[in-house]
């Protein structure tokens, strides 16, 4: 999940309360009915708690969805109470929204009559009930003034008969949009998904800045009658899908994904859960229901959009430590298997013993690797997008691990030989490539703090975690050479001033040749 989350390239969004504050007031009633009316025929198709219903009804409590509050508390301000509505008329029937139909409807006992109310998108109201011609086309460029005004509009009908257009009010949430700058500029890019009507969608998207056009906009209709082939070459533009369904939304990402997207996908309902099951990253807001919650990798309580931003900058974070932590350790263990390897091919006693490879490995090596973990305070943001690529092993990894880490272990190696060769004791000698081995990852992990950076540019020191972790391993080191107890265990001996010299110039001869290859490679690339 952290890998995915840090190597998302691709967000489709939700507008409502991700993008926006999810804080709906009802803006305004085109009807040719009284307000109050209008009002109480919405009640009824609302699903609200009150928390304290015997309160003042302008101090309610009310809990639900954010369009049903918004009716709620609009009809309070024209003094229709939510308890009285539902004493006068009672409910015989429910249908609940769908996203196929765009509407809820609620068969009520009004009176002496029963009738079908519904409350959903204006313009599939208009195609179900019995509207003229005139007034249908006077209702459209109602429907378009207001949506592409930033409003979001329910439509109103009493069986076959279209009553009312309510526009709704919900405010962008502050900061998003520098947020998703910020994202871009990281190589994320962002599309928003809804099912709202498109002139909705477009004056959010341009309110938060985004460059829309004709081309960058399209609907649920238009992907339904689209082939795979044709849609992977039109998507790449669009930046806003509107009124589209789950299957869509599903259809969306998994197209994406064949064109090379690492797609991370919001939702709250019930029906978004396919797409955020099938996305590489799912995410539900915290007001969502718990199926999609279920579905989803990560939960976002505070439903903000910048919450996101936060949790891709946290995932490449933690994605460049598991890389760094990757690296260290891999560097190891080719040094393990080059000195091994070369002695016997050059058929020499092993440099180091079992033992001793067990002892690096556990207990030296394993402090300063932990500390890695904690690896913060990078702009990880700010990367250079062309430089980032998808999967766990990158170019700096293997630059590091194939390149680097090969000719220190090398280096090693030869030094080993040599000294064999010169005559020095063999038992100082092993002990002299042994400290070096232990010492040189040491000292090797503070120019893996940033695998593209030279360590000029970065204070090596600023992890206090890392820098107890090399002072532990040192420690460890340092015991293993001096502590009688632990050089009759491992087989080493005590070392010499001059020896000691020697391993101090290992590690730094190490750092040295990792800055050179940062350098040589980095700057060619």
């Amino acid at each position: 999940a952290a890998e995915s989350l840090g190597g998302t390239t691709l967000i489709l969004t939700d507008k409502t309360g991700t993008l926006t504050e999810g804080r709906m007031e009802l803006a305004e009633i085109i009807s040719e009915k009284p307000k109050e009316l209008v009002l109480e025929l919405a009640l009824l198709n609302t699903d609200v708690i009150v928390g304290n219903p015997a309160g003042s009804p302008k101090d309610w409590h009310i809990s639900g969805k954010p369009l049903d509050v918004a009716i709620v508390k609009a009809a309070i301000e024209h003094r229709v109470l939510l308890h009285d509505v539902f004493k006068r008329n009672a409910i015989l029937e429910n249908k609940s929204f769908n996203s196929r139909e765009k509407y809820s409807g609620v068969h009520a006992r009004i009176g002496t009559r029963s009738r079908w109310i519904y409350l959903g998108a204006p313009d599939v109201l208009l195609e179900i009930t019995d509207v003229s011609q005139e007034r249908k086309d006077d209702l459209i460029n109602q429907i378009d003034r207001l949506a592409y005004g930033g409003n979001r509009v329910l439509g109103l009908a009493v069986d076959d008969k279209f009553v009312a257009l309510l526009a709704f009010r919900d405010p962008v949430r502050e900061g998003v949009s520098r947020a998703i700058e910020e994202i871009s500029n990281a190589g994320v890019r962002t599309k928003i998904v809804t099912g709202d009507h498109k002139g909705t969608a477009v004056a959010i998207a341009k309110e938060l800045g985004f460059a829309v056009n004709d081309q960058a906009v399209m609907e649920g209709r238009e992907i339904e009658g689209c082939s795979d082939k044709a849609l992977k070459e039109r998507i790449q533009d669009v930046v806003i899908f509107a009124r589209v369904d789950p299957e869509d939304k599903l259809r969306l990402v998994r197209l994406y994904q064949e064109l090379g997207e690492v797609v991370a996908v919001t939702g709250d309902g019930v029906n978004d859960a396919p797409a955020l099951k099938g996305a590489d990253v799912g995410i539900a807001v915290g007001s969502g229901t718990d199926v999609a919650k279920g579905a989803a990798d990560l939960i976002i309580l505070d439903d903000n959009f910048e919450t996101i931003v936060e949790a891709i900058r946290e995932g490449r974070r933690i994605l460049s430590n598991i890389r760094k932590v990757i690296v260290y350790l891999l560097s190891s263990v080719l040094s393990e298997l080059i000195l091994i390897g070369g002695s016997l091919i050059a058929g020499v006693a092993l440099p180091i013993n079992a033992l001793q490879i067990l002892w690096v490995n556990f207990f030296s090596d394993s402090f300063p690797a932990v500390g890695l973990a904690f690896e913060g305070g990078g702009n990880y943001l700010g990367q250079d997008p062309g430089r980032r690529q998808k999967g766990l092993m990158n170019t700096s990894m293997k630059v590091f691990v194939w390149t680097i880490g090969t000719l220190t272990s090398i280096l090693l190696l030869f030094l080993y030989l040599f000294l064999l060769g010169r005559g020095f004791d063999p038992a100082i000698v092993r002990t002299f490539i042994f400290a070096s081995f232990s010492v040189y990852t040491l000292f090797l992990i503070f120019s893996i703090k940033s695998l593209d950076r030279s360590i000029f540019t970065y204070n090596p020191f600023s992890n206090i975690y890392l820098v107890l972790g090399v002072l532990v391993g040192f420690l460890l080191t340092a015991l293993a050479i001096y502590w009688p107890p632990l050089r009759e265990i491992l087989g080493t001996v005590s070392l010499s001033p001059m020896w000691l010299w020697g391993v101090l110039g290992v590690g730094i001869t190490n750092i040295l040749l990792a800055e050179l290859g940062k350098m040589l490679f980095f700057k060619r690339s």
